[in-house]
């Protein structure tokens, strides 16, 4: 099932987004810090919609997550959903979030 965990303190968040890679995908901004255990962290703001929405985008790229999750490097992971993510088809985001994930060198 899920092999990974969330996020703990503040103090994760700050040193992942300082200090990670980041990239921008159709969707989602991810943003990749390796580290020695896969941690990951899905936010999405005011400026995706009202909470069903938002709560619908989370669950949708932690599911995209754990598709990809044994293929990948370990470490820390954020997935920021950006407005667009629910114009969005689920297999769109799939090849998306892929790409970018290529990207970042995050895939073993």
């Amino acid at each position: 099932m899920r092999n990974f965990d969330k996020f703990s303190t503040s103090g994760e968040f700050a040193s992942v987004y300082k200090m990670g890679k980041k990239w921008h995908c159709e969707g989602v901004i991810i943003f990749y810090l390796s580290g020695y255990e896969k941690k990951i962290a899905v936010v999405a703001s005011k400026k995706v919609g009202k909470a069903v929405l938002r709560n619908r985008s989370k669950r949708i790229l932690r599911a995209l997550f754990a598709r990809f999750e044994k293929n990948l490097q370990a470490g820390k992971y954020i997935f920021v959903a950006k407005s667009e993510i629910t114009e969005l088809s689920f297999s769109s985001l799939e090849k998306n979030l892929k790409w970018g994930l290529r990207k970042l060198e995050c895939f073993k």
